[in-house]
């Protein structure tokens, strides 16, 4: 059985999760917090979380998890069949990895009640709408971000905009989602989907 370790309200941890409900496969949860100490450094190279054990070893970063569920549990699929296709697929998630999740990352702060530096604001209000005018030029929303099949690129989609859209609200006041034709439907069907608010119910 694999372990997942991590916390419910990561959402990396949650694309993880995710899959893995979505593939039905039996998983245990391990409650852990990021960390550098040298016993979960053994699993986690960087101490980030998730990370998974597996019958094999141990396996960190979530779309490098994402890629291993593929492989050993292809049914359901969560990649198309086309090799370009499933080429898109980690190019659109790559791309909202790094430029909504990650530039929206320097305001999760403001989610606390911290103060954002001028220089962040100034930075987030400059990258994040070219980084949502990049996402609509990829996606399709027919109704999912790839074509009327599930990927995994909508679940990196949806769990990095969750917490990117409430940064850039109150950070900048710009709803990311309003941005990207076909988003905020998309949104609220991965919202409800099974799995998904299974895994928000758990935060």
């Amino acid at each position: 059985m694999i372990k997942l370790y991590g916390a419910p309200l990561s959402n990396y941890y949650n694309m993880v999760k995710v899959a893995l409900l979505e593939k039905g496969l039996s998983f245990e949860e391990v409650l852990t917090p990021p960390s550098q100490d040298a016993g979960y450094l053994a699993k986690s190279p960087m101490g980030k979380i998730p990370c998974i054990e597996t019958p094999d070893g141990f396996l960190a970063e979530s779309i490098a998890i994402l890629e291993y569920l593929e492989a050993v549990a292809p049914s359901p699929s969560l990649l198309p069949s086309n090799a370009f296709e499933q080429a898109k697929v980690r190019e659109i998630a790559q791309v909202i990895e790094l430029n909504i999740e990650l530039v929206a990352r320097r305001g999760f702060g403001a989610l606390r009640g911290k103060p954002v530096a001028e220089s962040v604001v100034a930075d987030l209000a400059r990258d994040l709408p070219k980084g949502c005018a990049a996402v609509a030029r990829l996606t399709q929303f027919g109704p999912f971000i790839q074509g009327d099949e599930m990927t995994y690129a909508d679940i990196v989609g949806f769990f990095s905009f969750i917490l990117a859209n409430r940064a850039a609200k109150a950070v900048i006041e710009v709803d990311l989602l309003a941005l990207i034709p076909g988003a905020p439907a998309w949104f609220e069907m991965m919202q409800a989907r099974p799995s998904v608010a299974r895994a928000l119910a758990d935060q």
